[in-house]
């Protein structure tokens, strides 16, 4: 899981933020749908991703 976590730290540094904002809000969208739909270990997974990006684009308006 630190590998994927990793990986996605390093996309999410070279997303501009507008990207970042963008993904942000899809990965949202996708796991409300999924905690809609009772699949909720889906949406814990998307919420790992959503948490990257969203402590990357933090950290840069720090």
């Amino acid at each position: 899981m630190e590998d994927r976590t990793r990986a996605i730290g390093d996309a999410a540094d070279a997303m501009t933020d507008n990207e970042l904002e963008t993904a942000i809000a899809a990965l949202h969208a996708r796991e409300r749908k999924l905690l809609v739909a009772g699949d909720s270990k889906a949406a814990f997974g998307l919420m790992g991703t959503k948490f990257v990006l969203l402590s990357t684009l933090e950290g840069r308006r720090r």
